[in-house]
């Protein structure tokens, strides 16, 4: 398979080692902070807030909830509804979108700093007692649920102002406005012309999100130690009320620096963060490609006090002051960045090469990040494994085109940016499915939450226990119900949260060996047809009747449903251990095509219940397939082999002319290989 080949980061051990008068060279070798990407990727807002939301008022608001709630560090969803329509003149609707994102992202961030991927708590429709999980870990999960139980509920105000800040970076800003609302102002990656439109945006994303981070940095450092330090809560109230020199985007670490002191100063800076305070930094930075799968999470309390005071010992109750925290994530970013500067480095580093060894060969070199990238006319198969101990891949699949992608595993969040007449499969996703500017692509997944972005003619087979998010200038996006099953879904949904076990008595015979059935999984409704547009959120319903009804360019973008008559299964090219088993006896039952088969596991075997009318339209054209078969036994030997010449040929045409003969060529390849 193909995949990435990235060097191993160091470990905190190795940090411990290094010559205090070397630091300044080593420094970028011993830990490549950057920017965490899926973090800016659930900034949604409508263009309206976009436009208007600035740094100082997310120090505001964060201010003025930590004087609410000065005692404790989590604060309940009234108040923050309350204050956001105070301070950011938010109505309701958007206000709890943004408490429902951040309550996804804060789920994932806890579940990440334990070792295992059966942390991440199931979102259920109802809260039932016996919806919590498999038997062997039924203990474990209701510890899980109590420690969730209150995170819809309550959020640490530290969480909602670094989340709200992250709003609003300039790259985000435009992904929630069209073409005609972007600011001014281009960095020197998109300026440069030789580079398509694709490849600039994709290769400058990562350089947005360091260079932000750089320019707030305080800002970020500051919001980790509220509402528990009155310090920091002063510090942000007087830089809320500081107006920004400028506020036009620039590529230049040297420019920034000297933005960010203007702008800061000293304010802040002898405030000391608690080594707990600075492990909340997980949540925007990542070691350069998420870091090794298999390596425990970072606790960057430690990390930063063995760089910064040379390996001395931790006390009880340590601190750092903020002035040295900054000084050196500034350097290792700063390192980190310039790096990236040159747009060809950016876009080689985004390149696949071939490798030998599978995923289920990874050792430490294997990166959290999985990327696919630059593939034409090419199909990628990722088979079903095991998830006891592992924690969840962030998937990147980008300018891609004419590929198919069947990644039947599970992962943390999923972004495909720039992609042109893909078929892909994702498994499941425990956060977020972040679609952006794709045409002609066809998507089944199962996600927490869906987002579209600037794309056209993206159909999207979906499970979401969340309605889809559609941002920007969507045109000839439909929505489908789930359509396709394979053997693994059941334990991906399990490990991503989108579903729990239903415990029962008495429990399944430990002899069965149907993993399909011995345990039933409850999973909460599928939300696929009920989207919201960002643009539309706090607009009242007009009645179609009335005469102000939308312009032609905004019913464009509104999302069609996909007819029931034109729904299809998608068959995912893997035998199943029980068809092998099958196939192996030789045990046939009555001639069924391998779409009746599919359709069959579809209703039976996936948790996912097919609406009515689809149901009822897939089952008449199994009948249908399945009448003609019958005709066909009618036929005398000489009639058959006529229709059955004539069958191959319109076939082989139709490989041609569809392009779809490649995938049979690589599917070839694959099975030859044991992919398959």
């Amino acid at each position: 398979l193909k995949h990435i080949q990235i060097s191993t980061i160091m470990s905190g051990r190795d940090v411990l080692s290094l010559d205090p008068s070397s630091r300044e060279e080593q420094a970028d070798d011993s830990f490549p902070f950057t920017a965490k990407p899926h973090a800016f990727g659930g900034a949604v807002l409508s263009p309206k807030h976009a436009r208007e939301l600035t740094p100082s008022l997310c120090l505001g608001i964060a201010s003025a909830l930590s004087s609410e709630f000065s005692r404790k560090n989590i604060i309940p969803y009234t108040l923050w509804i309350t204050e956001a329509w105070r301070v950011l003149g938010w109505a309701e609707p958007s206000a709890a979108l943004f408490w429902e994102m951040a309550t996804m992202y804060h789920t994932l961030y806890l579940a990440g700093r334990v070792e295992s991927v059966e942390n991440i708590p199931p979102i259920l429709s109802c809260g039932s007692h016996s919806s919590m999980g498999s038997a062997p870990q039924l203990e474990q999960n209701k510890l899980n649920k109590q420690k969730y139980s209150s995170s819809a509920k309550e959020l640490p105000v530290w969480l909602i102002g670094t989340f709200l800040l992250l709003h609003c970076e300039e790259s985000v800003y435009r992904l929630n406005s069209s073409a005609s609302q972007d600011r001014s102002g281009a960095d020197s990656i998109k300026q440069q012309k030789h580079l398509s439109t694709r490849v600039r945006s994709h290769a400058s994303q990562q350089d947005h999100f360091t260079c932000y981070i750089l320019r707030h940095l305080r800002k970020i450092l500051l919001l980790l130690a509220v509402p528990h330090d009155d310090d920091a809560v002063r510090a942000c109230m007087t830089l809320a009320a500081i107006q920004p020199t400028t506020t036009t985007p620039v590529s230049d670490a040297s420019v920034i620096d000297k933005w960010h002191q203007e702008e800061h100063g000293t304010i802040g800076i002898q405030i000391c963060l608690s080594l707990e305070d600075l492990e909340k930094l997980n949540f925007v930075l990542q070691p350069s490609s998420g870091g090794g799968i298999d390596d425990p999470p970072i606790d960057y309390g430690q990390f930063l006090w063995n760089e910064i005071y040379r390996g001395a010992p931790i006390k009880p109750g340590a601190s750092i002051p903020l002035g040295e925290v900054e000084r050196f994530i500034r350097q290792q970013l700063t390192n980190s960045y310039q790096k990236h500067l040159r747009p060809e480095l950016a876009l080689a580093k985004l390149s696949l090469s071939e490798s030998e060894e599978s995923p289920s060969d990874k050792g430490r070199g294997y990166q959290k990040e999985l990327t696919y990238a630059n593939l034409r006319g090419t199909t990628i198969l990722l088979k079903p494994e095991s998830t006891d101990t592992q924690h969840l891949h962030d998937l990147v699949i980008s300018d891609c085109s004419d590929a198919h992608f069947y990644l039947l595993q599970p992962f943390e969040h999923v972004t495909i940016s720039f992609c042109t007449g893909c078929t892909i499969v994702v498994g499941a996703v425990a956060g977020l499915l972040y679609i952006l500017d794709c045409e002609k692509t066809q998507l089944t997944s199962a996600a927490r939450r869906l987002l579209i972005s600037n794309s056209s003619d993206v159909l999207s087979h979906i499970f979401t226990p969340s309605p889809p998010l559609l941002v920007g200038d969507n045109r000839n996006c439909q929505l489908a119900p789930y359509n396709t099953y394979y053997e693994g879904l059941r334990d991906d949904l399990l490990a991503t949260g989108l579903a729990a076990v239903i415990l029962q008595e008495p429990p399944p015979s430990p002899s069965s060996t149907s993993t399909a059935t011995s345990w039933p999984l409850q999973c909460a409704s599928n939300k696929w047809k009920l989207p919201v547009e960002l643009s539309k959120l706090e607009i009242p319903q007009v009645d179609e009747d009335s005469s102000n009804i939308a312009n032609d360019d905004a019913a464009m973008q509104t999302p069609i449903l996909l007819p029931a008559s034109e729904f299809n299964v998608l068959f995912v090219p893997l035998v199943s251990d029980s068809q092998q088993q099958q196939e192996e006896s030789g045990s046939e039952g009555p001639i069924e095509s391998r779409y009746n088969q599919m359709l069959a596991q579809v209703l039976q075997l996936s948790p996912f219940r097919l609406p009515v009318e689809y149901e009822r339209h897939a089952i008449g054209k199994a009948d249908r397939m399945r009448d003609l078969q019958s005709l066909m036994k009618t036929l005398s030997e000489e009639q058959r082999a006529r229709l059955e010449d004539e069958l191959n040929r319109g076939f082989r045409d139709w490989l041609v002319t569809s392009g779809n003969l490649r995938q049979v060529l690589d599917l070839v390849h694959l099975e030859r290989r044991g992919g398959m």
